[in-house]
């Protein structure tokens, strides 16, 4: 009986001290990433958790940084100034265009994409928009939009390069061209169904996949119409990771996992998120 005691009591101490122990285990300090998950194959919803090229690409750098990485998405044109603040994130990740206005605010990373823009309109409209370019792909040029209710994503770079257009010197000026505000994707994809905004203009991949199961939607790729004898231009973009300006080892650390995955790995990435 008296050596049942004793081992009970052993036992009991072993317990004890592995209890104690895992409490005085350093904790993973958390990273939270602001995103905006409509975004395939970037970032986007699956399973009810956010995953995506971003994601991963962020993955890897909370490995490197022994931090736990945790992803909140919000509405998409207040990520830069929320980066810039730092009170509640750091760091933004949604597949954001690097702008001279945004690089005043925050720091980038290397960017990892180019992008080129795309127009959603629908297939019975084909005939209206879609031209032969100089490259021999079928595109939209610019003037072909005149007059159109026009959807882009608040804040993206759809919306920045819509707005030069339509302004001063711009190839829409004066075409009554209207230019119509979303946050959320899946809502302008709707509007534009239903005839409510003639066209959504949006980066390449997320477009052909937001059409890929539409029959009544199309899209191709956005062109700025060479002058005689000049080119036709892609409308195009790039992507980089924003960073709070004092964050630098953390910018450190996703410049190397960028440099480390290389243009074949965020292509490897890319193809996974797209089930290719």
């Amino acid at each position: 009986m008296k050596k049942i005691l004793t081992l009970i009591m052993a036992l009991s101490v072993v317990i004890v001290g592995a209890f104690a122990f895992s409490s005085c285990a350093p904790q993973k300090e958390t990273l939270v990433v602001y995103t905006e998950a409509g975004f395939a194959p970037f970032e986007y919803v699956k399973d009810g958790k956010i995953v995506g090229v971003d994601v991963d690409i962020m993955e890897l750098v909370g490995k490197k940084l022994n931090k736990k990485i945790v992803f909140e998405s919000v509405d998409f044109d207040t990520i830069i100034d929320e980066v810039a603040s730092g009170k509640n994130t750091k760091v933004g990740s949604a597949g954001i265009s690097v702008t001279e206005s945004r690089k005043e605010k925050v720091n980038f990373s290397t960017e990892y994409y180019t992008a080129s823009l795309y127009v959603i309109y629908k297939t019975a409209d084909a005939a209206k928009y879609e031209s032969s370019t100089t490259d021999g792909a079928k595109g939209v040029y610019w003037d072909s939009l005149a007059g159109d209710n026009v959807a882009v994503q608040t804040g993206t770079t759809a919306d920045l390069f819509l707005g030069d257009e339509i302004g001063e010197g711009g190839t829409l000026e004066g075409a009554n061209t209207k230019k119509t505000d979303f946050s959320e994707l899946a809502a302008a994809v709707a509007d534009v169904k239903v005839g409510n905004c003639n066209v959504l203009i949006i980066d390449e991949l997320p477009a052909q996949k937001l059409v890929e199961n539409e029959e009544t939607l199309t899209c191709a790729p956005l062109y700025y119409q060479g002058g005689e004898g000049e080119d036709d231009e892609l409308a195009e973009d790039v992507y980089a990771i924003a960073v709070n300006k004092q964050e630098t080892e953390l910018l450190n650390a996703i410049n190397e996992v960028i440099a480390e995955l290389g243009k074949d790995g965020i292509q490897a990435l890319v193809n996974k998120h797209l089930g290719v």
